[in-house]
Parts: C-alpha cells; sequence; structure tokens
C-alpha cells in the first residue's frame, strides 16, 4: 500500500491587507501566452496546441518562478521525504504512461523549455495521488441558500507551509485548442486541477483523504489516472456536475479523495475511490467537506473539529449566506500558516474571489477576479 506524503491545499478569505505587493513573477510575454497582473494577482493566460502551452507555461512560469528548487528541497525536508524522493519520483514516472496524453506533452515541453528535470513536473502533477493532504475546507451554497440567488463556492487550501511557497500562487487560464477555456488556482509547477472554474462556470476543488480511510478497502491503481490532471481534464470537457459525474465514472482513478463540484445550479461532493464514486448532496442548500467520507458505503472515520464548525450552515432555517459571511466561517476553520488560500467561486457570474499568502490567508484580502473576461478575451 502506498504511503502518502504530506500535503494540501486551502483557499482563502478577506479581511486584511497583505504585507506588501510583490510581484513574485515578472510580467512578459513568450509565444501566445503572457503573464501578468490583475489586481496584483499573478496571472498566466496560456494558448495554443500543447506544445505551445507546455513552452509557455515552462518560459513564463517555471524558468520565472522564484527560487524553484529551493522551494523543492525545502518542501521536502519540511515533510520529512528527503531521503524518499527517489522513490516518489519513481512512482510518478510509474504514473507517466496514464498521463492524458495532450497534458503530457505540456509538461515535456514546459520541462524542455525551463530546462528543468521532467521528473519534477512528474512528481509535482501526481503529488496529490502519493499524498494524503493536511485540511483543506470547502462549503457549497445552492440558489436557495444565498443572498446572491445563485450558487456560492468557497474553499480553503491547506498546504505545508514551506518558507517562499507563498510567492508560488499562480492563476493560470488555459484557451487550449479543442478545449474549453478553464482557469486553475494553483503552485507552480502544477499544471493540474486543485481548485478551477471553466468557462461554463463549472467549479472544483480536491480535499485530499489517505486511502486507508475508505469502508470499501480499494487499493491504489497504478493504472488510474493522476487525480489533479482527471479534474483538468472535467474542467476542458465538461459543463455540468452532472457531465463531470459521467466523465469521472468513465475514468480509472488512482486512488481516494473528495472532489467538491459546483455549476450555475448548485454542488455536490463526489466521494471517490479506485472502484467507487458516491455522490453526497447539500443539506437544506448547503454542502460542506473537508477530509474524510460521510456517506454510509465510505465513512470509516468522519470525526473533524472543522466539519463540525461548518456543519450549523446545513441546518434548518439557518439563513441566507453571502461572500463575506463564507469567507468568514473559511476563517473559523483556518489553520493557521497551512492555510495558504482561502477562496469564492460565484459559477453563475465566472468569478472567483481569492486570497493568498502567509497566513492564514482567511486573515488576507480576498482579490475579485473577474475570470469571464478572461476567458473570453481574444
Amino acid at each position: 500500500m502506498l504511503t502518502r506524503l504530506i500535503v494540501g491545499i486551502v483557499l482563502f478569505a478577506p479581511a486584511i491587507a497583505r504585507v506588501g505587493d510583490s510581484k513574485p513573477f515578472p510580467e512578459a510575454k513568450y509565444g501566445k501566452g503572457e503573464l501578468r497582473y490583475v489586481d496584483n494577482v499573478p496571472i498566466l493566460i496560456v494558448r495554443g496546441k500543447p506544445t505551445e502551452i507546455g513552452e509557455q507555461f515552462g518560459k513564463l512560469a517555471i524558468e520565472n518562478a522564484p527560487d524553484l528548487m529551493g522551494l523543492h528541497e525545502r518542501f521536502l525536508k519540511d515533510a520529512g521525504q528527503e531521503k524518499r524522493y527517489p522513490l516518489l519520483a519513481t512512482f510518478a514516472g510509474v504514473l507517466k504512461p496514464n498521463f492524458p496524453s495532450h497534458i503530457l506533452t505540456e509538461i515535456e515541453a514546459a520541462a524542455k523549455t525551463s530546462k528543468q528535470d521532467l521528473s519534477l513536473l512528474l512528481f509535482a502533477n501526481t503529488i496529490a495521488d502519493l499524498s494524503s493532504g493536511m485540511g483543506c475546507s470547502t462549503v457549497v451554497v445552492e440558489s436557495q441558500r444565498s443572498s446572491t440567488g445563485s450558487p456560492l463556492f468557497g474553499r480553503n487550501f491547506d498546504w505545508l507551509p514551506t518558507r517562499g511557497i507563498a510567492d508560488h500562487t499562480l492563476v493560470i487560464v488555459y484557451k487550449g485548442e479543442g478545449k474549453r477555456a478553464f482557469a486553475t488556482v494553483t503552485v507552480t509547477p502544477i499544471c493540474g486541477a486543485i481548485s478551477g472554474m471553466n468557462d461554463a462556470g463549472l467549479s472544483l476543488t480536491i480535499n485530499e483523504i489517505s486511502i486507508k480511510k475508505s469502508k470499501d478497502k480499494s487499493q491504489f491503481n497504478w493504472k488510474g489516472t493522476p487525480l489533479l490532471l482527471a479534474f483538468r481534464r472535467v474542467l476542458e470537457e465538461c459543463t455540468t456536475v452532472a457531465e463531470a459525474e459521467k466523465l469521472l465514472r468513465e475514468m480509472p482513478r488512482t486512488t481516494t479523495c473528495c472532489l467538491t463540484i459546483c455549476d450555475k445550479s448548485g454542488g455536490v461532493v463526489f466521494e471517490i475511490t479506485p472502484t467507487n464514486l458516491v455522490v453526497r448532496a447539500a443539506d437544506n442548500g448547503v454542502c460542506c467537506c473537508t477530509n474524510h467520507f460521510r456517506t454510509e458505503m465510505l465513512c470509516v472515520d468522519n470525526k473533524c473539529w472543522r466539519y463540525e464548525k461548518l456543519a450549523p450552515l446545513q441546518a434548518k432555517d439557518s439563513g441566507k449566506l453571502d461572500i463575506k459571511d463564507i469567507f468568514a466561517k473559511l476563517d473559523e476553520v483556518n489553520q493557521g500558516k497551512h492555510t495558504l488560500q482561502s477562496m469564492v467561486f460565484e459559477p453563475a457570474q465566472r468569478t472567483l474571489h481569492l486570497a493568498y499568502g502567509e497566513g492564514s490567508a482567511t486573515k488576507l484580502k480576498a482579490h475579485k477576479l473577474d475570470l469571464g473576461k478572461l476567458f473570453d478575451e481574444k
């Protein structure tokens, strides 16, 4: 059974302003790609064929990322995985044949253009498969409970607070040939989908779960599509929660996790293992998720202080919620320095409110990003 590295993901909320207004990635253009800042958030826009997108990502993000190798080394040290990294890199290589072909082409082009070792990029994009996460928290508020009249989707991304990691937060807007336009909130050099939204407003985030904590006793599937790449395919190909469910049921899956997903009509949690996908719907118009399964088929332990903090939102007659309310609730479940990102998606408006930085990110200012405008611009 695979021992899983510590990792996580969290999204953010408003409050105090960020300390300083540093710009860790330089503004630049390369081919059809461009890195620019919107409300002080680094936005990388990549376009074209897979090789072109990979070259743009490699040049503008990976090559220009601040001290990427230093971050990699510090992350492994903080995770206690320095000695095991050669084995983890080997595991990532074993999963390489399962990468969607267009994404593998991108990664290979990015490695070549940035002059980075391909094994580092393979590891970064399989880290959710070779790890069990820290403590991400998500909340979907359906239209009847939203003060805006349309769904709201909040999320904290919790990960190891390795020194310098906040400077690697990047929003990437993909405009690949034959694919839906979509955006991910990521950490360089990850090109899979940790948190993201596409041009149809379909939004998703991952909550990691140890494969040991599943009642169906699934075994790791070495023939499965790596999780972050599977979820990227959802953003590239699907417009609704129902379409995403169909695609993921048909796709071989490596390991266990929860995927919280929301379209313009509402959202659910997919409780995922290599052998099962169980849909958990909202209670009284709200669906909450942390890092354990809750359905009868898969749950072995549902104790979580963060879920207990979020659960009152699912009570009857608990009122309508707005963006500020969701950020406030995410602040209640922050994990200090581990909460690197906090965010709220508005699927119907194709808008993202993002807070990030040295944490807790829930204490920092949220930046409003009109993703729809970025998707539509030529």
